[in-house]
């Protein structure tokens, strides 16, 4: 009876918490792996319906499934369909740059990149920096301070190289679309300003010491690369 009594009580242990604290327990553990938050739904009837709620699926991590996914289940695609209604920045990342590089919709596709950036999305926020760089006029001003806020996620443990690897990655797994691919200048100019470093001719990527060098000459620099990239179809990163 004594063991019984226990089993009842660890069963119902979660019945007695406020419905949004178990979200909130649950979307952490969603943030960090996907495979405990079904162990989670399995262990209890609190856990199972709080999974369901919209603020999961906007924390959810969907690191490990494949951003081009070219086979997947009716239950998968509703779930990363979910992901991107609830903005999750993750999915919105990958829905930005499919769209903008390799689906003709460059407007959506920035949008969505914006919105993963607006939640502090780290490659989100490295590609809208490089593309409005890239534009120029107007819009490379609001580029280089994107690509300088970069600086502040050092302490996420997530490099700017780490950024180019992941983006590489992704650009590897799809069509690129040529008229996107065009976007940049082919060879570094001028930014028009006088700096210590205006003599700055690094062909390859910067390290990340280097990035004490002006901003203007540093993401300049990155910008033309990175479209070097595009031209080559993904395969330029080292």
């Amino acid at each position: 009876m004594t063991k019984g009594r226990r089993k009842t009580s660890r069963h119902e242990f979660f019945k007695y918490f406020p419905k949004d604290l178990l979200t909130e327990v649950l979307a952490r553990v969603a943030s960090a792996s996907i495979s405990d938050l079904f162990t989670a739904k399995l262990s209890c009837r609190e856990f199972l319906e709080a999974a369901s709620e919209n603020y999961i699926f906007e924390h959810i991590t969907i690191e490990k499934l494949p951003v081009i996914p070219w086979t997947i289940s009716h239950g998968a695609s509703s779930f990363l369909a979910r992901c991107k209604e609830n903005g999750n920045p993750e999915a919105l990342f990958r829905q930005g740059m499919v769209e903008f590089f390799s689906s003709n919709k460059p407007e959506s596709g920035f949008q969505h990149l914006k919105n993963a950036a607006r939640k502090g999305h780290v490659e989100a926020i490295y590609t809208c920096g490089v593309i409005l760089v890239c534009r120029g006029g107007q819009f490379k001003q609001e580029g280089i301070e994107l690509l300088s806020s970069l600086k502040h996620y050092k302490s996420r443990h997530r490099s700017i190289k780490e950024c180019r690897d992941k983006i590489k990655e992704i650009l590897q797994s799809m069509w690129i679309d040529r008229r996107e691919a065009g976007i940049g200048p082919e060879e570094p100019k001028s930014h028009g300003r006088t700096c210590n470093c205006s003599k700055f001719n690094k062909r390859g990527w910067i390290d990340e010491e280097e990035y004490t060098t002006c901003d203007y000459c540093v993401w300049d620099h990155e910008a033309t690369l990175f479209c070097k990239i595009l031209r080559a179809r993904g395969f330029g990163i080292s």
